[in-house]
C-alpha cells in the first residue's frame, strides 16, 4: 500500500512500505548552554553503547512515555544534560511544535520508570511553518534544522536550515542552500558534537533507495562538503541517523528487509574510514519490534535508550517509548577517585596552587575534596559520575568526567588530572600619535571576568615599550591615562595556547586633547550621510581648519551580512562619502592622510550590527 512517509514531506511523494499514519516529529541535541560542555567529554566506551543493547529481554523494561505521548504523532526525544528535561515534536495541535516537559523525581528508591512534567510549547513557528527536526552541536549554539513549508525553501517544501540556540531560544534560520538542499525532500538533520559531521536523509535523484543517508564533513573554510551518499545505503529506506558522541558510531532506521523485525527497525553501523562503515547490526528485540521504530537515541547521563513506535497500546500513532535495564537490588559500595594534578609538559606536578571543584554530574551537588595541595581524593557510591574542574594561575583549565567502577570494581581509581601551562603576552608602545614619539604611561590590564585584580606596568621610557604575561582564553580590558592626551581603553582578547608562546601586539596611539575624532553612522546598505550624522561634522571641522598640522585617515567599515567583495566596495564608499563632505566644507585635501574600506573584518561589536556600519575619523599625526 503506498502512503505518504513523514517529517513534512511533499504530498506527492509516495513509498511502497507497511501502512502507517502521517507525521512529524524530530530528534535533537538540545540543552542547557552552561550544562553542556563538561557532560560531551565522556569518553567513546560511555557514548556509543548501553546496556540496554547487551542485557537479556527478560532483563529489559519497556515504558511508553504516557504523559507526554497525545493523539498525534509524538517522536522520539532529547534528554537535557542540564536538568534532564525532555525535548520533541508532537502534531498534536495539528502542525509540528517542539515541546519540552521537565523530569520529575523518582517515586522512590525502586522506582525505574521516568515521570514527566505536563509538555509545554517551547518553539513554533508562524502559519503552516513547521520545525520538522533539529540537532545542536556540543557548543550548545550551533544548531542544523528541518523546516517544512518555509517561502525561502525551494519549491517551498522541506529544506535543511543552520541556526542558532541564543537564550534558549532557536533564531538566525538560514538555509544551507545547493547541494545539501534540493528540489527534492531533505530532513533529519543530525550535527556531531564537535560539529565536524553532518548527516541528514533525502529522496533526492541518484540515491540507492527510495531515502537515503547522506553526509557531509567541515571544510577548513567553516563550510559544508558535497553531501556523501554513505555507503551502506540499500535499495529500501535508511533515515533517522544519530551520530554517537564518539563520531564513528551511527544509529538509524530502515527498512532493509532480510533480518528485520519488521516494519522499520533499528540499525547500528560504525565508521572505519571516509566513506566506510561496518554491516550495519539490526538492535534485534531489545528495541525492534514488527512495527515501526525510528529516531534511536542514547542520552548521556542514563543507561536507557529512546525511539519512536506505532506498536499497539500507545496514546496516538507514533509514541515515544524508553527502553530500560531493571536493576539488580542494589549493593552500596564506595569508591575512591583520586590522582594528582600535572603539568602537561613536564608531567610534574603543576607549579602554582590549582583550584579544584567537584560535584556529581547528574545532580550538580558538590563533593569536597578530602586531599590538599596539588592533588585531589573523593570517595562517592560505586557507579557514581563524577565532574571534576581544575583551575590554576599560569594554566589552562581543564574538565572530566570520571565515572566510578561498578560494584565489582577495584576499590580505589587513580587518574591524573593535566594542566597545560598558558604561554602568552601582550606587547606593544605608548606613542603621540602626532609626532610617533615614545611617552611614559601606567597601563594597567584588567581581567574582565574571574575577579582577578588589575596589573599594571610602566612603558620604557626611552622606547614607550611595555608587556604583560597573560593566560590564555581570558578577555581582558588595557587602558592607559597620560595628561593632556585623551584617555585610551580597548578590548583584547587572548585565544587558546595552541603553540609555546603567544604574542599579541597592542600599539598604543594616544590622542593630545586638541582634536578628536569621531564616528559616522551609516542606514543598512546606504553609504549617504543621513541628516543626524552630518550634525557631527561642524565641530570637527572647525577644529582640523584651526589646527591646519593635523593629519587623520578615513576608514569604512561595515555589518557581518552580504559577501565579502559587495562589502569591501560599500565601506570604501562610505568612507569616500565622507571625505567627499569634508572636502566640500572646505577641509584641505592635504589633512587627510588616507581613504580606505575595511569590508566587513573589523567589526566594533559582533552583537550589534547597526555599531559595525561606520566609518572612523581617526587622528594619526601632524605634519612634519
Amino acid at each position: 500500500m503506498s502512503v505518504k512517509l513523514f517529517l513534512g514531506r511533499r504530498a506527492s511523494k509516495v513509498l511502497s512500505v507497511r501502512p502507517f499514519r502521517i507525521f512529524k516529529f524530530i530528534a535533537f541535541l538540545l540543552a542547557a548552554v552552561a550544562a553542556w560542555a563538561p557532560l560531551y567529554a565522556q569518553s567513546a566506551s560511555d557514548t556509543s553503547t548501553s546496556k540496554v543493547l547487551t542485557a537479556a529481554k527478560d532483563d529489559l523494561r519497556t515504558e511508553e512515555l504516557k504523559t507526554i505521548n497525545s493523539k498525534g504523532d509524538d517522536a522520539t526525544a532529547f534528554i537535557s544534560p542540564a536538568d534532564g528535561s525532555i525535548y520533541f515534536t508532537s502534531s498534536r495541535s495539528g502542525k509540528q511544535v517542539l515541546y519540552v516537559s521537565k523530569r520529575l523525581p523518582a517515586e522512590s528508591a525502586s522506582d525505574h520508570a521516568s515521570h514527566w512534567s505536563e509538555p509545554q510549547v517551547f518553539a513554533e513557528l508562524p502559519a503552516k511553518e513547521n520545525i520538522s527536526s533539529l540537532s545542536v552541536a556540543g557548543d550548545g549554539v550551533t544548531a542544523v534544522v528541518g523546516v517544512c513549508n518555509r517561502p525561502d525553501a525551494i519549491l517551498q517544501s522541506c529544506d535543511i536550515y543552520q541556526g542558532e540556540l541564543i537564550d534558549g531560544t532557536l533564531s538566525h534560520l538560514v538555509p544551507l542552500g545547493k547541494p545539501i538542499n534540493t528540489e527534492w525532500w531533505e530532513g533529519q538533520p543530525c550535527i556531531s558534537q564537535d560539529g565536524q559531521l553532518l548527516f541528514f536523509a533525502s529522496d533526492r535523484k541518484g540515491g540507492h533507495g527510495g531515502i537515503d543517508i547522506y553526509m557531509c564533513t567541515r571544510t577548513a573554510e567553516g563550510t559544508w562538503s558535497d553531501p556523501v551518499n554513505v555507503s551502506f545505503n540499500t535499495g529500501g529506506d535508511e533515515m533517522s541517523p544519530y551520530i554517537a558522541r564518539d563520531n564513528q558510531t551511527l544509529y538509524f532506521a530502515s527498512n532493509r528487509g532480510p533480518g528485520a523485525q519488521g516494519g522499520y527497525d533499528i540499525y547500528v553501523t560504525r565508521r572505519t574510514g571516509e566513506n566506510e562503515w561496518t554491516e550495519p547490526k539490526n538492535l534485534g528485540a531489545a528495541v525492534n519490534s514488527k512495527y515501526d521504530e525510528l529516531f534511536f537515541y542514547v542520552p548521556p547521563s542514563e543507561d536507557a535508550v529512546y525511539f519512536s513506535s506505532d506498536r499497539p497500546g500507545g496514546e496516538g500513532s507514533f509514541d515515544l517509548y524508553r527502553e530500560y535495564v531493571q536493576p539488580a537490588p542494589p549493593k552500596p559500595k564506595y569508591v575512591t577517585l583520586t590522582g594528582r594534578i600535572l603539568d602537561a609538559e613536564t608531567s610534574q606536578p603543576i607549579t602554582s596552587t590549582p583550584e579544584i571543584a567537584i560535584a556529581f554530574s547528574n545532580g550538580g551537588e558538590s563533593i569536597p575534596n578530602e586531599s590538599s595541595g596539588k592533588e585531589y581524593s573523593v570517595k562517592v557510591l560505586a557507579g557514581s559520575l563524577v565532574h571534576i574542574t581544575v583551575g590554576a594561575q599560569n594554566y589552562v583549565s581543564n574538565a572530566l568526567e570520571i565515572q566510578a567502577p561498578g560494584s565489582d570494581a577495584q576499590p580505589v581509581l587513580t587518574q591524573d588530572i593535566s594542566l597545560t601551562p598558558s604561554h602568552a603576552r601582550i606587547y606593544g608602545h605608548v606613542i603621540n600619535s602626532y609626532n610617533k614619539q615614545p611617552l611614559k604611561a601606567t597601563v594597567t590590564l584588567e581581567q574582565l571576568a574571574g575577579g582577578a585584580a588589575p596589573v599594571t606596568v610602566q612603558t620604557d621610557p626611552q622606547t614607550g615599550a611595555y608587556s604583560f604575561n597573560v593566560n590564555p582564553l581570558i578577555s581582558y580590558r588595557i587602558s592607559t591615562t597620560v595628561p593632556d592626551y585623551q584617555p585610551y581603553e580597548d578590548k583584547i582578547d587572548v585565544p587558546a595556547a595552541r603553540e609555546k608562546l603567544i604574542s599579541i601586539e597592542k600599539e598604543i596611539r594616544l590622542t593630545p586633547e586638541a582634536v578628536k575624532g569621531f564616528m559616522v553612522f551609516f542606514d543598512v546598505d546606504k553609504y549617504d550621510i543621513t541628516p543626524e550624522e552630518r550634525a557631527k561634522f561642524p565641530d570637527f571641522i572647525r577644529q582640523v581648519k584651526e589646527n591646519p598640522e593635523v593629519r587623520f585617515e578615513i576608514n569604512g567599515h561595515t555589518d557581518s551580512t552580504g559577501s565579502e567583495a559587495h562589502n569591501m566596495e560599500l565601506s570604501q564608499n562610505r568612507a569616500k562619502a565622507v571625505a567627499d563632505y569634508l572636502l566640500s566644507q572646505g577641509v584641505p585635501k592635504e589633512q587627510i592622510a588616507l581613504v580606505q574600506g575595511f569590508g566587513k573584518s573589523q567589526p566594533l561589536d559582533p552583537n550589534n550590527l547597526a555599531k559595525n556600519r561606520r566609518v572612523e575619523v581617526q587622528i594619526v599625526g601632524r605634519k612634519d
